[in-house]
């Protein structure tokens, strides 16, 4: 009995060792939809007037860029129905996908409307500029990570009063192809003090982190939650992973509901800040 035991391990090692390669699965493929990549932020200290927007569509699993998007009308309108065009960047190898409005008016608290058209069908979206507390200061640690070795920053921030407030971090590092985010409320900290934390093993003194601290509407925060939750950051980004294929966002189309759009349409305030580790 061992002995064909053993033959059976045996052909079965030599049977999978020789069948080793890479096989491309032909999977079911829909039609592409359009993606809006339409995070718009106010970064306190400037006057907001340059705002751009991404438009993409999806592609096959094995695909390794989404395919940029062109000749679509872009705008958005504010209470008052005052019209801010984006205008198609031109470029040198080809179709950009980038829509830009250099004479943008933010103001805090106003709601906005964002408009797109392309072949024929209209999407839109609203969203509320959302104001956000100043950064108060960074702080340094180096006792992060399993071992308690790790470089990291401690953000701190004060949360207004009586206020329901929800908030995006983001940490940008030399060494991490797209940004790590954060995304929570302030149910334990209202009126308090509160602090967001960043830490990578790969980090070092001498590394810069860029932090940007927005403020976010509910359903934005919500959207956000369930997006980190399905990624991975490190190896995709947050906006260019498969599972997040499935969630819906803020945009709805308005010809045809059935062929719906992914992506979203958020405007926030934002404090950012270059920390160098020390």
């Amino acid at each position: 009995m061992r002995k064909i035991l053993s033959i059976i391990s045996t052909l079965t090692v030599i049977l999978f060792s020789s069948c080793e390669k890479i096989v491309n699965v032909d999977l079911e493929t829909q039609a592409p939809r359009l993606i809006v990549d339409a995070a718009l932020i106010w970064v306190k200290g400037t006057d907001g007037k340059v705002q751009t927007i991404k438009l993409t569509t999806t592609t096959g699993y094995y695909q390794q860029e989404m395919p940029k998007v062109s000749n679509a009308t872009v705008y958005i309108t504010n209470s008052a129905n005052v019209r801010f065009d984006f205008l198609e960047e031109p470029g040198t190898n080809g179709i950009t996908g980038r829509y830009t409005c250099i004479k943008f008016i933010p103001k805090i608290g106003e709601t906005y409307t964002l408009t797109v058209i392309y072949k024929g069908e209209t999407y839109e979206g609203k969203e509320t500029l959302i104001a956000v507390n100043p950064i108060e200061n960074v702080e340094q640690r180096d006792d992060f990570g399993l071992n308690r070795d790790e470089y990291g920053i401690k953000v701190n921030f004060r949360d207004p009063v009586n206020q329901n407030n929800y908030y995006l971090f983001s940490y940008k590092t030399a060494n991490r192809k797209f940004p790590s985010y954060d995304a929570f409320d302030d149910q334990f900290i209202d009126g308090n003090l509160g602090f967001g934390v960043f830490a990578d093993a790969k980090s070092k003194k001498g590394d810069s982190i860029n932090i940007k601290f927005s403020g976010i509407s509910q359903r934005y925060f919500n959207y956000m939650k369930i997006l980190i939750g399905t990624s991975n950051a490190d190896s995709n980004g947050i906006f260019a992973t498969v599972p997040s294929s499935n969630i819906r966002g803020n945009m709805i189309n308005k010809t045809n509901g059935t062929n719906y759009c992914l992506g979203y349409f958020s405007f926030s305030e934002t404090d950012q800040s270059n920390y160098i580790l020390k």
